[in-house]
């Protein structure tokens, strides 16, 4: 049913609307990213974090030491949705809607990555 109704909403651009799901999306698009081999500057102290592959950013943010919001861990919750100041995510939440991923402004830190070599986040 709300595979439906996501369906029927994108088809009316402008449209505002919210989907609450209990489980991530169950395809390759929306599996947690554990490419790595990136870095994250984070924008509050300068510093610079490197996510190595096969961990997620949110597993090299706390390996650094950091304590971010987050609770789900599967993209769904919202709890981690960071601002993104400068890259391209590799969004792979089931949350964000279709033109909030193409604005590239937030991401869910839990599953996302990351499209090139530096994220730049307002961390």
């Amino acid at each position: 049913m709300l595979d439906a109704f996501e369906a029927a909403a994108r088809a009316r651009p402008g449209l505002a609307w919210r989907v609450e799901r209990f489980t991530p999306l169950a395809d390759a698009a929306h599996a947690p990213s554990h490419e790595g081999g990136y870095r994250v500057r984070l924008a509050a102290s300068g510093r610079t974090v490197a996510v190595k592959s096969g961990e997620t950013l949110l597993e090299a943010l706390r390996a650094a030491g950091l304590d971010v919001p987050s609770s789900c861990e599967q993209g769904i919750c919202g709890t981690c949705e960071t601002r993104v100041l400068e890259g391209r995510p590799d969004h792979r939440d089931s949350l964000l809607s279709d033109d909030e991923r193409r604005s590239n402004k937030t991401m869910m830190i839990c599953c996302s990555g990351s499209l090139g070599p530096e994220l730049v986040l307002d961390l």
